[in-house]
This record gives C-alpha cells, structure tokens and sequence, in this order.
C-alpha cells in the first residue's frame, strides 16, 4: 500500500530531504534557470510539507511511504535529464510499478 508521507519530526526530515533532494536535479541551486528563465532556488514539493498538512490536498504526493520505505517519485538524479511535464488531461493506460530507489 502506498500513502503520503510526512517525517514524523525535524531529524527525520532532515534525512530525509539530505538523501532525497540533496541528490536531485530538481532541487535546482542558485542561478540555475527553470524552462521559462526563472531562477530555481529549490524543489516546491519541500516547501508544500511544510506549508500544507498531509491530509490537505495541496500536499504533495511525490512523498511517499512504501512498503520499501520511504521516496520520493519526483527524484531524479543529478546529471539525469528531467522528463518533459506529464500530460494532466491524459488517463493512465498502463499499470506503473512502484520505483524502489
């Protein structure tokens, strides 16, 4: 089963956004353009955990608790080229099994 994940307290969080988004491309660093020419100064998903409670809609889903642990399904690594938007009008065709990082 797979829900929403919130780190039960700062160190935990704390662990968890150093080994997930420490290490992804998304987190973008200072002076590094987003595809419009804004400057990235880090990944919305972190600031929406702590703007949102986990049962608001607005938190993200990207964070994820598994029965492998806990991930994030944005992640991608640093170097690895960030995938085009998905599509929200289209449905999924295809079961997509669970990433285990």
């Amino acid at each position: 089963m797979v829900e929403k994940y919130r780190p039960s307290n700062g160190t935990e969080g704390d662990g968890f956004i150093g080994h997930w988004c420490g290490n992804c491309a998304r987190s973008g660093r200072p002076g590094k353009p987003d595809d419009a020419g804004h400057e990235l100064m880090g990944c919305s998903i972190t600031g929406r955990t702590m703007a949102y409670d986990i049962d608001d809609p607005e938190y993200p889903s990207e964070w994820q608790r598994t029965a492998s642990g806990q991930i994030c399904t944005a992640y991608v690594r640093i170097g690895d080229p960030i995938p085009a938007p998905r599509c929200p009008d289209t449905l999924e065709m295809f079961h997509v099994p669970e990433t285990q990082q």
